[in-house]
């Protein structure tokens, strides 16, 4: 039988699993891979060996934990932080800014870490420690601070009439058990009824003006006595009535005046006229904390005036500032307390020491939102609207104004916790155990905050991705990857598995931390805790789904995404051991571009580029490590690094590189052919060549198998674009059903496959059968 020439042209599955390897009936099928280590998938179909990374430096300490978030200025300038044992450093361009930052955050809590930005402040949630800021005032001026909120969320009001708080001086007691050290820092409110506030007048004269009358000669103007009374800014009745009557016969005028700045100017706010024909009956509403007065200028007779400020409720705050016993503690009188006045109406601040923190943060709808605190771990709060520090509830003529802070549980059978807060058009919420959405379609108020339940698959702490408008996120159970989003044909989020094909990438291991990268290819990675990263491109308007993963001479960490200029720059956290001492590396690794010969395919590496030739490079932090060389686009044989770290070279040179190799394995799954007789499946076949379609590529080896593998022959010194054969040596079991093909490269330059192509001829039928 004449020889099939069977190709494959795009590689966008990626990774598939053993346990998928020969389901040919899947579509995935004709663009997937057994194995892609140490590359990438191409959103156009080519897969391509990865970028190497650059070392920039260490980590401040070698035996703790690091994390890395990106800093983006309103200038598109951006920064990488690097976050450890009680201090933050700043990096921008792979360079060390010599700018470090104390931070309240131990080493075992650096992981769990939650920011997001707004402007030049990131606002950081831990659990353990009141909300933090990062303020940048310039490049070399950043300040953490703790993010001082005007008024705070509290617990539901206390119900026990028989439990009252009472305040005296910096002494607030309680009749039953109460306080504890975990309190010292929170605050309290307590409601006080106030009775209804009346001032009268009866003609007393307070101040007089003389001034001329042409009719009745000289007259006197006289300023009553007035109500002046401020009701406190953390009331939250925003609005008090009053009422204002006059009495007698009297001819003049009569005036209401207001005050809000503490009485220190005032203006006209109702005036009355009367000649000897009326008396005033008049009501009203002020805001809080406003002041109310009146004078008259009385031409003839005598007039009385009333003014009264109806009932209300007052509240007073308190801050706990050291606990005596549980039934006593020293406070910090905050606001409106009733000197000696027990009440039974007080809340408990929602946060302090003992109840937690919140440890999740974002901005939705002007509002900043926050979640799950150990005591509450099923609890959202919005701020109010516009008011970011403030979670405050006001209210206006009894009812709770429409921009007053929310308080949202997320009500499960199984007291789920709150993992994640993704801002979109809706906001979508993941616990451990479902998915929720706060609906969006309208302006969220007190009154107009509904929770919607969407799926029930749970998420892990790794970090969700929104890319376009779809939510990718981890799994809580198996590792599994998922994306969701509104489907208009459900009117509901939902999403697919997207390790449904690539299983042993994620069973067995946790997601650790995650990264997107948009620009050039669209990938997100995924730090596994074991070291190893995977990688996903993921485009799924063009259904693009691609698994690959990266290994390297030590283990990966952590990952962040920082945009630099045109490009996203991924930065790594490595531990390696070099010279049998443990390290912990920060790498960067830009993006892979082709079309010019700067990429670099060493980890851990340093590079000189300079104008004047020199034989030598520093790489003190290989010492002891073999590595690989690269001097003016040129291999050079591998060196170990001596104990100096300096490499000296046999010639001088432009461009020096220097770092650790790494193997790209690329394995291509058996062909699939429908012909006259059936199929090749099971097929006694043979592969005779392959041809490899490749794009600026140079090294490589092909064979049946990684260890038999033939090198490539090109021209030295050129990146090869083009077809390029290689014949598969005949060995005696080179008739069989197996026709995968394994690619190798481990040379310091680009490797990327377009497409391949298996000259095939067909052996017979079914291979002998064991056991017959």
């Amino acid at each position: 039988m004449q020889p099939m020439y069977i190709g494959q042209v795009a590689f966008t599955t990626g990774e598939v699993s053993p346990d998928v390897s020969s389901r040919f009936d899947l579509e995935q099928y004709k663009s997937a891979l057994l194995l892609a280590e140490n590359a990438v998938i191409r959103p156009y179909g080519a897969v391509a060996r990865r970028q190497g990374s650059q070392f920039i430096g260490y980590a401040k300490h070698n035996d703790k934990p690091v994390r890395l978030f990106e800093f983006t200025t309103n200038k598109n300038q951006s920064f990488m932080l690097e976050f450890g044992d009680r201090y933050v450093r700043v990096w921008r361009n792979g360079v060390y800014t010599n700018v470090e930052v104390a931070t309240p955050f131990e080493a075992d809590i650096v992981g769990e870490l939650n920011c997001i930005q707004s402007g030049d402040v990131m606002f950081i949630c831990s659990g353990k420690y009141p909300i933090q800021t990062l303020s940048r005032y310039s490049d070399t001026d950043w300040r953490m601070s703790a993010y001082k909120l005007t008024e705070q969320p509290y617990d539901d009001i206390n119900t026990d009439n028989g439990h009252t708080l009472t305040v005296s001086g910096d002494t607030i007691t309680s009749t039953k058990d109460l306080f504890t050290s975990d309190m010292v820092g929170s605050v309290i409110q307590i409601a006080y009824y106030v009775e209804a506030v009346h001032t009268k007048s009866v003609g007393e004269v307070l101040e007089k003006k003389v001034r001329r009358n042409y009719f009745a000669g000289q007259d006197t103007e006289k300023t009553y006595n007035n109500i002046n009374y401020n009701v406190g800014a953390f009331s939250t009745d925003t609005e008090l009535s009053w009422k204002f009557t006059t009495h007698g016969t009297w001819e003049g005028t009569v005036k209401l005046q207001i005050s809000n700045n503490d009485g220190q100017t005032w203006k006209d706010y109702r005036t009355y006229t009367s000649k000897n024909d009326y008396n005033v009956t008049d009501t009203g509403k002020i805001e809080a904390g406003a002041r109310l007065k009146y004078i008259s200028d009385i031409k003839g007779g005598s007039v009385n005036c009333d003014l009264s400020i109806m009932p209300f409720t007052q509240y007073g705050i308190v801050e706990i500032k050291s606990v005596t016993d549980a039934k006593s503690a020293k406070v910090n009188v905050l606001n409106g307390i009733k000197e000696g006045e027990p009440s039974y109406q007080w809340k408990l601040g929602s946060w302090n020491r003992g109840r937690g923190y919140p440890k999740l943060c974002t901005f939705y709808q002007d509002r900043f939102v926050v979640a799950a605190t150990d005591s509450k771990p099923n609890f959202i709060w919005f701020s109010r609207t516009g008011d970011y520090p403030n979670f405050g509830v006001e209210k206006a003529g009894g009812t709770i104004t429409d921009d007053s802070a929310i308080t949202l549980p997320v009500i499960n059978r199984k007291m789920y916790e709150i993992r994640h807060l993704v801002p979109a058009n809706d906001l979508i919420v993941l616990t451990s155990g479902n998915e929720w959405i706060v609906d969006g379609s309208k302006t969220i108020t007190p009154t107009n905050c509904y929770l919607k339940t969407q799926t029930q698959r749970g998420a892990l702490k790794c970090e969700p991705q929104f890319i376009g408008n779809r939510c990718v996120f981890v799994q809580e159970r198996g590792g599994t990857v998922r994306d969701m989003g509104y489907s208009y044909e459900s009117d509901n989020y939902t999403g697919q598995d997207l390790t449904l094909f690539v299983k042993t990438l994620v069973k067995g291991h946790v997601a650790v931390t995650s990264a997107y990268a948009q620009d050039p290819d669209s990938i997100i990675y995924y730090v596994r805790d074991d070291g190893q990263l995977n990688c996903l491109t993921y485009i799924p308007e063009q259904k693009v789904y691609g698994w690959s993963h990266f290994v390297t001479n030590g283990k990966y960490r952590y990952v962040e995404s920082v945009a630099e200029g045109e490009q996203d720059t991924i930065y790594f956290v490595v531990d390696r051991v070099i010279n049998n001492k443990n390290v912990k590396c920060i790498e960067r690794s830009i993006p892979l571009y082709t079309e010019d010969n700067s990429d670099v395919f060493l980890d851990c590496y340093v590079k000189v580029a300079n104008s004047i030739k020199t034989d030598y490079i520093n790489a003190p932090h290989l010492v002891g490590q073999m590595v690989d060389i690269v001097v003016d686009g040129q291999q050079m044989p591998s060196r170990v690094v001596p104990p100096t770290g300096v490499i000296k070279l046999d010639g001088k040179a432009n461009v020096i590189t220097v770092g650790l190799p790494y193997t790209t394995k690329i394995k291509i799954p058996s062909v699939e052919q429908q012909i006259n007789d059936g199929t090749l499946q099971c097929r006694l076949v043979t592969i005779t060549r392959v041809a490899l379609r490749l794009y600026r590529s140079y090294g490589g080896s092909v064979g049946r198998t990684f260890e038999d593998a033939d090198d490539l022959i090109m021209k030295p010194k050129s990146l090869f674009t083009g077809d390029t054969a290689i014949v598969l040596p005949k060995i005696a079991t080179s008739v069989n059903t197996n026709t995968e093909i394994c690619i190798k490269h481990s040379k310091p330059f680009p490797f990327n496959l377009l497409a391949v192509t298996r000259e095939v001829e067909i052996g017979g039928g079914f291979p002998n059968v064991h056991g017959m």
